[in-house]
């Protein structure tokens, strides 16, 4: 997949780019030694945050729908967001992780599957608890005519 390498500009919503990016430690392409870009492209990100607002939108109760641009939740659409990126991430390090030898010394620069593997469930296992719980409470607000 190719990588830009130009400085990520513009907002993704409630939810920018750079907020994603921050979180994530992605917002400085030399600070990614072994990739000297960025780990994650704006497609990805905007994906993976469409990702999260669909898994809202799916769960029940349909309380309330939102689009990507008014999802108003920003800490939670962050967490899974970051979740998607992760795993998304997890699934290429597992598919390139081939550990070889050169120079007298083994080499597993692709070997990150599980600790992403392992962020990612941990965010992922927060956001739907959240939206769980959330959508339960709008759902009694809506019943006694609090919302």
């Amino acid at each position: 997949m190719a990588r830009s390498k130009k400085k990520p500009t513009g907002n993704t919503g409630f939810l920018s780019e750079m907020d994603v990016r921050i979180w994530l430690r992605d917002h400085d392409p030399s600070a990614n030694l072994l990739l000297d870009d960025y780990e994650f492209t704006t497609e990805e990100i905007r994906t993976a945050a469409t990702l999260a607002v669909d898994f809202w939108n799916e769960t029940l109760p349909n309380v309330r729908s939102y689009e990507l641009y008014d999802f108003p939740y920003r800490h939670a659409l962050l967490q899974g967001t970051c979740a998607k990126l992760l795993q998304m991430a997890a699934n290429l390090y597992r598919r390139n992780d081939l550990q070889y030898q050169a120079g007298g010394g083994a080499v597993m620069d692709q070997a990150k599957a599980q600790p992403y593997d392992l962020a990612a469930a941990q965010l992922w296992k927060e956001f739907t608890q959240w939206c769980s719980l959330k959508k339960r409470a709008l759902n009694q607000d809506m019943g006694w005519g609090g919302a």
